[in-house]
């Protein structure tokens, strides 16, 4: 026993004389951590709208997502979800929206799915053109669901009235649609009014990958996209309130063909028509967006103008 220990004890200074050392372990630091803890820290991007074709995860480098939505373009985004069965979007075009994260693995994005809206219509119906009909108007308008429901005070029922005049920036067969539910914008207007509209109050964003941008919202107000509404390409509407039809939300975001100088207006510019006012954002394509409201939220008008941005990807 004692030669055994002995030899024991004296392999280290053998092993040191020749030469021989064993590897250093590798810092801690150094080591690759792949988790679910680690991915959920990361800081989502809440309230965004991506649409394309649900598809399984398949085969890839990614550790995360059990399905993809391959967008029109080719690119895709990875999916995972609590809330939503997901399997059963399985080759649907789709609008899915939820919070967006870049992937453990550099390189990807990865959504949080919280609503899915199976498209009814083709990816090039929202660039069609301003001769829609009423029937089609009509289809636009009950089929779209919410973007978002997001709000601190409850949802009462709304008062009525015989007014919208937000629907000064829609053709007549929309408003002819928007009517049969008229909708008292004043109280509406006075809760958006009060708020404080610092920049750390905007923590929502409407974001879509079909336009390609996004814009901020406050945190105490709702939204809606109703897609295209003729004479829009695309229209977007806020409100204190949760927003069932057109013409419910106080503010209203349109994109429309033509630039922002053949409305004789500025880039950035904050236009008054008559109680409203107007902000103007130039786009791509020959496209500008004009965001309208009552005068009392012309500051949210300007933050929103000033911030709209081109989505990134």
């Amino acid at each position: 026993m004692r030669i055994r220990s002995l030899a024991l004890l004296l392999t280290p200074l053998l092993l040191t004389a020749c030469g021989v050392t064993a590897p250093p372990e590798p810092p801690e630091e150094d080591m690759p951590v792949f988790s679910s803890s680690s991915s959920e820290s990361m800081a989502e991007t809440h309230n965004v709208i991506y649409s394309g074709r649900i598809q399984p995860a398949g085969v890839s480098i990614f550790m995360e997502g059990t399905h993809r939505l391959i967008l029109p373009d080719g690119r895709f985004i990875l999916l995972q979800s609590e809330t939503v069965d997901l399997n059963g979007y399985v080759g649907e075009e789709a609008e899915v929206t939820g919070a967006v994260r870049p992937t453990v693995e550099q390189g990807g994005t990865i959504m949080r799915v919280e609503q899915i809206r199976l498209l009814e219509f083709s990816s090039t119906s929202a660039e069609a053109s301003s001769s829609m009909t009423e029937a089609s108007a009509s289809s636009a308008v009950m089929s779209a669901e919410p973007s978002s429901s997001v709000s601190i005070s409850a949802s009462s029922a709304p008062s009525f009235s015989s007014a919208i005049s937000v629907l000064s920036s829609l053709n007549s067969s929309a408003a002819s649609v928007a009517s049969t539910v008229p909708v008292d914008l004043t109280a509406r207007i006075a809760l958006m009014a009060k708020q404080d509209l610092a920049d750390g109050n905007w923590t929502q964003a409407y974001c879509t990958s079909h336009i390609g941008f996004c814009i901020p919202i406050h945190r105490n107000w709702w939204f809606k996209s109703f897609g295209a509404a003729s004479p829009s390409l695309w229209h977007l509407e806020v409100s204190s309130e949760e927003i069932d039809t057109v013409g419910s939300g106080p503010l209203a975001v349109d994109l429309l063909s033509g630039s922002v100088g053949s409305k004789g207006a500025a880039d950035g510019e904050i236009r008054s028509s008559g109680d409203d006012v107007i902000g103007y954002k130039e786009w791509t394509d020959n496209r500008h967006f004009e965001i309208r409201a009552s005068s009392a939220l012309q500051s949210a008008v300007e933050y929103m103008v000033q911030h709209l941005t081109p989505m990134e990807e």
